[in-house]
């Protein structure tokens, strides 16, 4: 498969998790609606990261490691505004609380986790122009600048302590339940 094609594949999963999520939300699904939101900005992100010349067989094989890498190269970059690309981190938090917890998603916040997706996914589109068709990348070339790569890997060590004690704390949430349960 090309990048092309993957990146084509990407965008359209998007597209689909989008529509059910607003599909599971009118269907008074909140827990469903959230977890499409979220697969529809991670899928988007990875259209775009491939938008920016990372090869399929070199994309992070961790949400959290594609979460990384779309901070420093949009976010950071000026890109996309760090409100709204908070809003992965955000979403993922609200997916593995209602993918992992007895805790349902309320109706409001799934409405705001839909609308968020919705306005974070036609952003992305738009900033990474992934409605147009992708360059061949064999004549890019491009060199590394040191001191901007260190910087954003301090600023990436700072959002992953964040990103990580969300989950730490979606897992403690999920392990207290669990017990009470039993």
């Amino acid at each position: 498969m090309t990048i092309t094609l993957f990146a084509q594949t990407l965008i359209r999963k998007s597209e689909r998790a989008l529509t059910s999520a607003g599909l599971a939300l009118r269907n008074g699904d909140c827990d469903t609606a959230v977890n499409r939101s979220y697969y529809a900005m991670f899928d988007i992100v990875r259209a775009a990261l491939l938008r920016t010349g990372i090869a399929e067989d070199d994309m992070p094989r961790t949400h959290g490691g594609v979460s990384e890498v779309f901070w420093r190269s949009a976010v950071q970059s000026g890109q996309i505004d760090p409100h709204l690309g908070a809003e992965l981190g955000r979403t993922e938090s609200l997916r593995i609380q209602a993918d992992y917890t007895g805790e349902e998603i309320d109706p409001e916040t799934a409405a705001g986790a839909v609308e968020k997706a919705e306005l974070f996914v036609q952003t992305v589109r738009r900033v990474f122009s992934l409605d147009e068709p992708f360059p061949d990348h064999d004549d890019k070339v491009s060199e590394p600048d040191i001191e901007a790569e260190q910087s954003q890997a301090r600023s990436i060590d700072v959002r992953s302590s964040w990103l990580e004690e969300e989950r730490r704390q979606a897992r403690e949430n999920w392990l207290r339940l669990r017990q009470q349960m039993n």
